[in-house]
């Protein structure tokens, strides 16, 4: 995360227009979304080390060039790049280990354990930012890109001291991995896809256009650090509890309430307010992403069989890449034309629709969990 903040602010400061900003945010993307099932395939038949390892280097080296050569154009584009294949090889790599449960509980709890170390690891990194920033409104770049670098050696230190998993013992020929186009006909596998490519589009955005907004606006570097570390700070706590409430409340209302949330907060963003409105903006977005993460991870990989759970997750994660590829560079268009807040309203608008479905789409029928 201290690596793609750091992008945006290291954009403004070459001074790119909003639609240049939106092309590097979603260069970040684009690499990814070609390799995604392909990933997703080869985690599902060799498992998940090797992906792991291979994209803990990828963030290293991204981070170091970010570092060294990334001063124009050309090269923030193709580092970018390289960060984003280095963060589609470790998620998919942690998702898969975390779906790779015996029953649907079990599944959800780890999901949610894992989701709550993500927001710590996002509280951690506005802090880092917000201590290595500065008073300005831009930050030095270079100095969160070395940081970015130093967390990416210490990831790579941790994957390399994993064991690499048991092989089972094989009694019989495993199941045939189902087809894409078969998967995508389970019941409910394009809702969750759609819910998670809602909730992945709110952070990345988030990430690339609060910063801007910052900028815009006058807000120092330390404070945008500072509300980032809110939102990721109330997404932990929402995690800490969501085994209890997702066992009174079910999925079906604890999803729509969450993507509703999620949207109310970013329509705050979009109209002129104080900071500390802008705080309670980030609280439930926060509370938002923080549960409907989880839920539409769960979701997915709880109605295909396990032989393609990392597949399906791939697939999932392809959503997501292509809405942050067209996603930047489309509302990259519209804040040119309308002003950075428009991309919080749109986005918002995306989300009251997502919450509908989502809601229409897990029936009380199949609320178990």
């Amino acid at each position: 995360m201290v690596a793609r903040v750091t992008t945006s602010y290291r954009a403004v400061e070459l001074g790119l227009s909003d639609i240049w900003i939106g092309v590097v945010g979603a260069s970040f993307s684009l690499l990814p979304l070609l390799l995604a099932t392909q990933v997703g395939t080869r985690i599902d038949r060799k498992g998940a080390r090797g992906a792991f390892l291979v994209g803990a280097g990828c963030v290293v080296i991204s981070a170091l060039g970010l570092f060294a050569t990334g001063n124009s154009i050309i090269a923030l584009l193709g580092w970018t790049g390289l960060l984003g294949i280095g963060h589609l090889l470790c998620l998919l790599s942690q998702h898969a280990t975390a779906a790779d449960q015996p029953t649907d509980a079990i599944r959800e709890r780890m999901f949610g354990h894992y989701t709550a170390l993500i927001s710590f690891a996002q509280i951690l990194a506005p802090l880092v930012v917000a201590l290595f920033a500065g008073p300005g409104a831009v930050p030095h770049t270079w100095l969160l890109f070395a940081v970015a670098a130093v967390a990416g050696l210490i990831s790579l230190g941790c994957v390399l001291l994993m064991r690499p998993p048991a092989k089972p013992q094989v009694t019989s020929k495993p199941a045939p991995q189902l087809p894409v186009r078969h998967l995508l006909r389970q019941k409910g596998v394009i809702q969750a896809i759609l819910a998670g490519v809602g909730v992945i589009c709110a952070v990345d955005l988030l990430v690339i256009y609060l910063p801007v907004l910052g900028a815009q606006a006058i807000i120092p570097a330390s404070t945008i650090a500072a509300l980032l570390m809110v939102r990721a700070l109330a997404s932990l706590l929402s995690r800490l509890c969501f085994g209890w409430l997702l066992s009174r409340l079910g999925r079906r209302v604890m999803l729509t309430g969450s993507l509703l949330a999620t949207g109310l907060g970013l329509t705050i963003l979009g109209i002129p307010a104080p900071e500390w409105v802008l705080a309670l903006a980030m609280v439930l977005i926060g509370i938002g992403i923080g549960l409907a993460s989880p839920i539409s991870m769960s979701w997915v990989t709880s109605v295909v069989p396990p032989r393609s759970r990392g597949l399906v997750l791939s697939l999932r994660l392809t959503g997501n890449r292509l809405a942050q590829f067209l996603r930047p560079m489309s509302v990259g268009i519209v804040a040119a034309g309308a002003g950075v807040s428009s991309v919080f309203l749109l986005l918002s608008a995306g989300l009251y629709g997502l919450a509908y479905s989502s809601h229409a789409a897990l029936r009380p029928t199949a609320d178990k969990t």
